[in-house]
């Protein structure tokens, strides 16, 4: 009996052990060596330093070749136009004669205002004269000094009458001068309007363009991110001409058109030989760059994604997502408004668009700098 029992416990005994053992089996005790149950990504990335500078644009800009200087220029006195000098295409002088009216009638005139003159003088002498004699005689008590009066009234008269004369000499001197009309400045002939015969009047009789004094006048977008100003560098094209020609700003108009949200700007041209005329059209690329100095990162930084753009900020090994509002933007920089700041370092390249917020990341900094671009 004694014996039985003993078996049947060493049969219990040994079935709990065959039990733990499967037990331990299932789930084996994690060793010192093992990893974590989670491993955490970390993406190798490059970065950089944000810094303060300024970003060149380039605006697109078209307009037309012009003149700084055309005149239409017609007769200074009314008359009948009895000869033109000039026609279309011939180049003329300062001073050049241009066209004539006809000076008949004031050749009459000056001689008219001449005899006046001469007669005025010949009274003006016998008043003056008349008022001393009769001054004299005052003095002796010999004539009243009511005539002496008078007398002197005469000869103040007859001085005014002179001054008078003088200056309608002057003037019908001045108007025969004027019956030939000559180039205010070197220039050309574009344009002639009348023909011999014809009656001078408000309208011009040719139209003379100043030589050699060639300027661009461009049309510049308002909603241009940067205001052009005077000084910044133009680069023009215009057909005919294989390489562009350089220039620069010298006028920036303050008033922007209501119809096409442009102001113009002017660009001087130097001789071209003939190649550009005025009123060719010309495209143009405006280099400028934004006043202040501002954030500027690498291009390659920024991030759009779902209508927003970012960059990837890394704070002690992770990567934070920041939005931010772009300004300027050139060929290899961009200009940040709002997000980041001088001295952040942010992700660069193509690292940037295989991380996410949050994601923590081995930072290799790329040996350049982030300085702005600078227009040549």
């Amino acid at each position: 009996m004694k014996t039985r029992a003993m078996a049947a416990l060493l049969g219990l005994l040994l079935a709990a052990g065959f039990a733990c053992g499967r037990t331990a089996e299932t789930n084996p005790a994690p060793t010192s060596n093992e990893a974590a149950p989670a491993d955490v990504r970390v993406v190798p990335v490059h970065t950089h330093r944000v810094v303060s500078g300024r970003v060149p644009a380039r605006i697109s800009a078209s307009g037309s070749v012009r003149a700084r200087r055309v005149t239409a220029i017609g007769a200074e006195v009314p008359g009948r136009l009895v000869e033109v000098f000039v026609e279309v295409g011939d180049e003329v002088e300062e001073g050049a004669p241009l066209f004539r009216i006809d000076a008949v009638p004031y050749e009459l005139a000056l001689a008219e205002a001449r005899a006046g003159l001469a007669l005025a003088r010949a009274e003006k002498d016998n008043a003056l004269q008349e008022a001393s004699r009769v001054g004299k005689l005052v003095e002796q008590d010999a004539v009243s000094e009511q005539r002496n009066d008078r007398l002197r009234t005469q000869a103040a008269v007859a001085r005014a009458r002179v001054a008078q004369m003088e200056a309608r000499v002057a003037r019908a001197e001045r108007d025969l001068a004027r019956t030939t009309v000559a180039a205010p400045y070197p220039g050309s002939v574009v344009e002639r309007l009348a023909h011999e015969g014809a009656m001078s009047g408000p309208e011009p009789i040719v139209v003379v363009q100043e030589s050699g004094a060639l300027e661009a006048v461009l049309d510049i977008p308002e909603a241009a991110l940067v205001a052009v100003r005077a000084g910044d560098r133009v680069a023009l094209f215009a057909e005919g001409r294989a390489a562009p020609l350089e220039t620069r700003v010298s006028r920036v108009s303050d008033r922007i058109d209501a119809d096409t949200r442009t102001y113009e700007i002017r660009c001087p041209i130097e001789t071209t030989g003939g190649a550009l005329k005025a009123g060719s059209y010309v495209r143009a690329e405006v280099h400028t760059e934004a006043g202040e100095p501002r954030a500027v990162i690498h291009r390659s930084a920024l991030v759009a994604r779902d209508g927003r753009t970012f960059v990837f900020r890394v704070i002690e090994g992770r990567v934070e997502q920041v939005p931010v509002r772009v300004g300027v933007v050139g060929t290899e920089r961009a200009e940040i408004l709002l997000g980041v700041a001088a001295g952040d370092e942010i992700v660069l390249g193509e690292s940037a668009s295989r991380i996410a917020d949050g994601d923590r990341v081995k930072a290799t900094p790329r040996v350049e700098t982030a300085a702005a671009e600078r227009a040549p």
